[in-house]
């Protein structure tokens, strides 16, 4: 997922994202335990989805960037 992309969201969203992020690497992390087959690179590239969703929350907080208004999807 790309910033782009996430700043086109609203803010709602983007925190339910966050939500399922972690909750998915919870999840992960369990399987992984448990010697269940899992990838690898999951939680990484999790991490680094959750770091830029956080980026874009933070940037409409100071005021950076905007909300969007609606328009196309």
């Amino acid at each position: 997922m790309k910033a782009r992309e996430l700043r086109r969201r609203s803010t709602a969203d983007l925190r339910e994202e966050v939500k399922r992020l972690r909750s998915e690497m919870f999840d992960h992390r369990f399987k992984s335990t448990t010697d269940e087959k899992t990838d690898r690179g999951f939680v990484l590239r999790a991490r680094r989805d959750v770091a830029r969703v956080l980026g874009v929350l933070r940037e409409r907080e100071l005021g950076v960037a905007a909300e969007p208004t609606g328009g196309k999807d």
